[in-house]
């Protein structure tokens, strides 16, 4: 029981400490007094499901562990907000100690144990487990269906399946199963392999539910999809048709500009926000610095920043300090951005290290770059280490950077990124020294006679260009 209820975490633990440790003390007092053993399973049940949803997730393990010491009888209900725990974590190990604590207490299968396992297991990237439950499923119902495509797209390495998967689920229930999670979770597929032929004929899909018109945050998240697959015009014209918008709509439409580098309409956008009555989170002003920043509009950034701070009176986020740093990184005014990151209320997190350094090899400042060796060696040692190499490097430390490659190779391989390229209206999925295409000894055939070539190429061009000189020289 002790490994379960571990902390492994990365939280804020200030943040409504004392409430969360006097409720857990406050309930367990009550369960222990408590002759009925249902009342106190409720409460627990209540508990651990407020906390699994909070911004303190890992606090649901301590309650369980608090309801088990108290006598407690964990049921169908408590286990999966201990999984939707697990899955906000992407903690697997743990999820892999609570599915075995539902096996040691023989309960049984249900749609909600199911559903919350399915989802863990796809978001932390076991698929092979997953399929297993979800093929294990009799009816599968709109839940279980919905939970294998969103924990699939979550991930990000299973798109494929999850689009799959919505097919099938289409042509077992025809499309009397979807519902707007369904179609939000497809959209962020598109999004994220940024398939235009597949977005628009999800949008298509969705205007023949009716559900465009019902459902706002779905409305909202085909406005990213189409932001992301490179169309900021089908983004605004969906913009435009929807009947309802929030601050989350406007947001999403500057971001999609600001994506494309058209900082001047994100500008326009966020002007025509606010004489539509709609008050600018800070969500807006990340999307409207970041819009700045991709679009070199470095005066308009200063401004903004001020204004967001005393005028709109919302308190700078990591990611507001994150965009000045870029902003005056490119400029650069990199000792601004260097006093911008040492005055800042926050803890600079590696992005911000990482752009400023960025910054400081692109415009050659070596003395910057020596203040920058000791805030990059304290990073976490799950940051990348590239760019700290870098800096070693620009500086002629070769024997630090041989140090760094070492540790580099200590720690092994990653999960590679991948890359998605439209061919046909077929999305087809790469990454490095990848052998699961269909057709990839055709593809590496392909590329190693590009490469030939390439290479013969240069050889002719280099003996062109020495004969070349030859001659001129004789000439002369």
């Amino acid at each position: 029981m002790t490994a379960l209820t571990g902390h492994n975490h990365n939280h804020n633990d200030n943040d409504n400490g004392d409430l969360i440790s006097y409720s857990c003390s406050v309930v367990s007092h009550v369960a222990q007094h408590n002759p009925s053993g249902s009342i106190s399973t409720l409460m627990w049940n209540a508990l651990i499901r407020g906390f699994s949803q909070s911004r303190q997730p890992h606090k649901a393990f301590s309650c369980y562990s608090r309801m088990m010491n108290s006598g407690g009888s964990p049921d169908n209900f408590t286990y999966p907000t201990l999984l939707k725990a697990c899955s906000r974590l992407l903690d697997l190990r743990k999820g892999q100690q609570v599915h075995s604590h539902i096996i040691q207490r023989g309960l049984g299968s249900s749609v909600y144990i199911d559903s919350t396992l399915l989802f863990l297991y796809t978001s932390c990237g076991e698929l092979g487990m997953g399929n297993i439950i979800f093929e294990g499923i009799p009816s599968p119902n709109l839940v279980t269906w919905n939970a294998m495509i969103s924990g699939c797209v979550r991930s990000g390495r299973f798109l494929h399946v999850a689009l799959h998967t919505f097919n099938r689920m289409r042509s077992v229930g025809e499309d009397n199963l979807l519902d707007n999670f369904s179609l939000a979770s497809v959209a962020s597929a598109c999004a994220t392999m940024g398939a235009l032929v597949l977005a628009k004929c999800l949008h298509g899909l969705v205007h023949k539910t009716g559900f465009f018109h019902g459902v706002l945050p779905l409305a909202n998240s085909m406005l990213d999809m189409y932001g992301k697959c490179g169309s900021a015009d089908d983004a605004r014209k969906l913009f435009d048709q929807m009947t309802r918008r929030n601050v989350v709509s406007w947001s999403t439409l500057i971001d999609v500009y600001a994506t494309h580098g058209h900082g001047t309409l994100a500008i326009a956008t966020f002007v025509e926000m606010e004489s539509n009555g709609v008050a600018p989170d800070d969500m807006t002003f990340t999307s409207l610095l970041c819009a700045c920043n991709h679009s070199g509009l470095f005066q308009e950034g200063q401004m903004w920043f001020h204004k967001m701070r005393f005028n709109y009176g919302v308190t700078p986020t990591i990611q507001h300090y994150g965009c000045m740093v870029d902003l005056l990184g490119k400029a650069g005014r990199l000792e601004e951005a260097y006093k911008l990151i040492k005055g800042m209320p926050l803890d600079a997190d590696a992005a911000i290290w990482n752009s400023l350094a960025a910054a400081t090899l692109y415009h050659n400042d070596l003395n910057m770059a020596r203040k920058l060796i000791q805030p990059l060696q304290a990073l976490s040692p799950e940051d990348p280490l590239v760019t700290l190499s870098n800096v070693y490097a620009r500086l002629g430390r070769w024997d630090s950077v041989e140090t760094l490659r070492r540790r580099r190779r200590r720690r092994g391989i990653k999960t590679p990124a991948c890359s998605f390229l439209q061919l046909n209206n077929v999305v087809h999925q790469f990454s490095a020294m990848d052998t699961s295409h269909p057709q990839s000894d055709e593809i590496y055939h392909l590329i190693n006679t590009m490469t030939a070539n390439m290479h013969s190429c240069m050889h002719a061009c280099t003996n062109w260009i020495f004969s070349e000189m030859k001659i001129n020289a004789a000439i002369n």
